[in-house]
């Protein structure tokens, strides 16, 4: 009621606007999610690095509203039952990022498991420095400040983001074998060759 009072309208009107209170709570994930699968459908990049900015993606937002991130936080700790629908909304980021690396592998790449462990591992450290900040938020700063060290804490993120893909990325897309280079073979049919004919074969074969 209160919500609705502060949103200027009825309570029947709220929630037929906006769903549940937990539906409220979580509002900007589903902005944000879409916006995630907008950046992964059109990256160019490799998968692994699309994930990465995507994760970026996510924690910046945070860092651009902390006001809504630290209350949403306290009102988590405050009340169990929200952190149920927390869990799922992570699962959904993480489900998104899987379905990106699995599209782009190879066809005979059979490393689902390894893209399953890279995808968790992502939201894993994403999550990990969210809680980091949303601490350091907490106590540090009045309500919608920026923490000090914002940047910071982003850069250290997308370091730790970017050696996981370093980690994963030789298994999941074979980066970082030797190529091999082409082959010519040059047949000499006569005694005496012509040197530009020899020059001329050996520049056709080459790709």
């Amino acid at each position: 009621e209160e919500l609705a009072e502060a949103g200027g309208m009825s309570r029947s009107t709220f929630f037929r606007k906006f769903g549940s209170k937990e539906d409220v709570v979580f509002a900007d994930h589903e902005r944000i999610l879409s916006q995630v699968n907008a950046l992964l459908v059109e990256s160019t990049q490799d998968p692994l690095a699309a994930v990465e900015d995507a994760a970026l993606l996510v924690f910046n937002h945070h860092l651009r509203n902390p006001g809504t991130s630290r209350a949403r936080y306290q009102l988590l700790q405050a009340v169990p039952a929200l952190r149920d629908r927390e869990l799922v909304t992570s699962h959904r980021y993480e489900r998104a990022f899987l379905r990106h690396v699995l599209d782009k592998l190879p066809d005979d790449g059979g490393h689902e498991h390894t893209a399953v462990a890279f995808a968790a591992s992502v939201v894993a450290v994403h999550n990990a420095f969210l809680r980091q900040w949303l601490r350091a938020v907490a106590v540090g700063t009045a309500a919608g400040d920026a923490a000090p060290g914002d940047q910071e804490r982003a850069a250290s993120l997308a370091a730790e983001l970017h050696g996981l893909s370093r980690l994963f990325r030789p298994v999941l897309l074979g980066r970082g074998r030797a190529v091999q280079p082409p082959t010519v073979v040059v047949t000499v049919l006569s005694d005496a060759p012509d040197k530009e004919a020899i020059v001329r074969a050996v520049r056709d074969a080459l790709p």
